[in-house]
């Protein structure tokens, strides 16, 4: 048997050079796909505050009260709407609205959540608060964006902004439902 010594001779276009000519061309591919993602980073960094403003607006996730000026075709309800939070809690901010109803260019606050702003009064609680607008006093302390000086008493100093979430200027007592019955079933 005569065997032959195979070597790289024998090959048209040896492994080395083949892998010479492609490696520059998978150099160029490599730094065309990092341009096109720098690229498209810097366009989405310049597009997100839009996005954000968009989304957190749409939530309507906020700490505070915001100040809405008001536009033309605007109503109560659209706004209410826009914001995710009912007419009602529009109406409990913002005690000086008109009568005849909103006009375009009004400033009107617009709050977080359905429920009251509330401003903290000397010798008030949490739970007096809470059962003033017919609210859970866990849904005050639970409220994300309020803040306590301690997790565990809660306490609230008068001037404090609270949120009241679910609460209501005029809330429903069982006593004024019941009335006399009130008397004859719990005393």
């Amino acid at each position: 048997m005569n065997k032959k010594k195979r070597n790289a001779k024998h090959l048209h276009h040896p492994f080395h050079i083949s892998f010479l000519t492609l490696f520059p061309l998978l150099i160029l591919l490599a730094a065309a796909l990092f341009s096109f993602s720098l690229w498209k980073a810097r366009t989405d960094l310049k597009n997100i505050g839009k996005y954000l403003r968009y989304e957190l607006d749409d939530l309507s996730i906020r700490e505070t009260s915001i100040y809405y000026r008001v536009q033309f075709g605007d109503t109560l309800e659209s706004i209410a709407e826009k914001f995710n939070i009912s007419v009602e809690s529009i109406e409990w901010a913002n005690d000086d609205l008109p009568k005849s109803g909103i006009k375009p260019n009004m400033i009107i606050s617009i709050p977080p959540v359905t429920g009251i702003v509330h401003t903290v009064k000397n010798n008030e609680t949490v739970e007096s608060i809470a059962e003033m607008y017919g609210a859970d006093p866990y849904d005050i302390v639970n409220y994300s964006f309020n803040e306590f000086s301690d997790d565990k008493e809660f306490p609230i100093t008068p001037g404090q902004i609270l949120i009241v979430p679910g609460g209501t200027k005029n809330p429903i007592k069982i006593k004024e439902v019941l009335g006399v019955f009130w008397k004859r079933i719990w005393d």
